[in-house]
């Protein structure tokens, strides 16, 4: 009834669902329970014969093992945890060593659009307070999620780095909307207050500065969804380029092709040089086309000896710069 109620009379398109593996409790068993995955397969079956388009996320903590038993009839997508870690800790390391191991595990077993990948959530510590407010890394953060495959999700307040840390209720303060009392979330009293940066970190300040962390999200999003790659693109990662060089294509049907090309340390990076798997591109000289800037970037692919190929950048990556390029290949 509850479903019913906003699916049909409120217009919701889904649901996300918080800790699913305890629904129900049986015995000595307090997770995971066959009572637990049978509601949740009845529940979408119903859901799904009200609103064949109805679209849900739940929570199961952990790796690809966690999420699978209940895979494919429970839910349509499902949290990322592993994955999430991966991004924050790479960039928190300046070191892209296991990055994408995570993605690929989930490319091989799940479509995309039945995981999802995420940077923090109400439970754990904001990206911006684990990075130290270093915005050049929270920078870096958003554009690997937004440019990696899966349905990226945004806890309120990143895309603007707001800071929070334990106890959980200071991980959900109030949206910092703009710099006045109740911060532009109300025009009451907070039931919690606001952090240290709520007078500065805000929407108001961010809104009409192009070079913001909010115009970041909204340009990568609004890339994300008008790009073929980006939607649907398989990922092919890119080795080579030292420890702190990140570096993928993401390539859909046709000649849709992304190559993402990070520096996550605190040196520039000269003369990028990567490998790819045999086929991943055509060997000769595509040209580009920076979707983030205007960096004009001259690429060259030749084929290796062992059957490989080597993908040259003549360009100095800066640190913390990532570089989404459209290839014509």
């Amino acid at each position: 009834k509850i479903a019913a109620f906003w699916i049909q009379q409120m217009g919701v398109d889904g649901f996300r669902l918080d800790a699913i593996p305890y629904i129900v409790e049986e015995g000595s068993c307090l997770m995971g329970c066959a009572g637990t995955h049978a509601f949740l397969a009845e529940w979408a079956a119903y859901l799904h014969g009200i609103a064949p388009e109805a679209w849900t996320v739940g929570e199961a903590w952990g790796n690809l093992d966690a999420v699978m038993p209940y895979y494919p009839d429970q839910l349509t997508s499902y949290f990322g945890f592993e994955i999430a870690d991966s991004i924050v800790q790479a960039v928190r390391r300046g070191s892209s060593g296991g990055m994408l191991s995570g993605y690929l595990r989930l490319q091989d077993t799940l479509p995309q659009y039945r995981y999802s990948p995420f940077l923090s959530n109400h439970d754990g510590t904001r990206v911006m307070t684990l990075l130290h407010g270093d915005t050049a890394r929270m920078r870096e953060a958003a554009t690997l999620l937004l440019t990696l495959p899966g349905v990226p999700f945004v806890y309120y307040g990143e895309e603007i780095g707001m800071l929070g840390s334990k106890p959980d209720p200071m991980l959900r303060t109030p949206m910092q909307w703009a710099p006045r009392p109740g911060y532009g979330f109300t025009t009451s009293s907070p039931w919690e207050p606001a952090q240290s940066d709520s007078m500065t970190t805000t929407v108001a300040a961010q809104d009409r500065d192009p070079g913001s962390l909010l115009n970041l999200y909204r340009r990568l999003i609004h890339l994300r969804r008008d790009n073929d790659a980006l939607v649907a693109g398989i990922l092919i990662p890119l080795t080579g380029g030292g420890d702190q060089v990140i570096g993928y294509l993401r390539k859909a049907s046709g000649r849709s092709v992304v190559l993402v090309v990070g520096n996550l340390g605190d040196m520039p990076v000269t003369d990028v040089s990567l490998q790819a798997q045999a086929g991943a591109l055509r060997p000769g000289t595509p040209s580009t086309r920076d979707l983030l800037g205007s960096t004009r970037s001259r690429m060259r692919i030749e084929q290796v000896p062992s059957g490989s190929l080597a993908i040259h950048l003549s360009e100095t990556v800066a640190p913390h710069q990532i570089l989404v390029l459209e290839v014509k290949n």
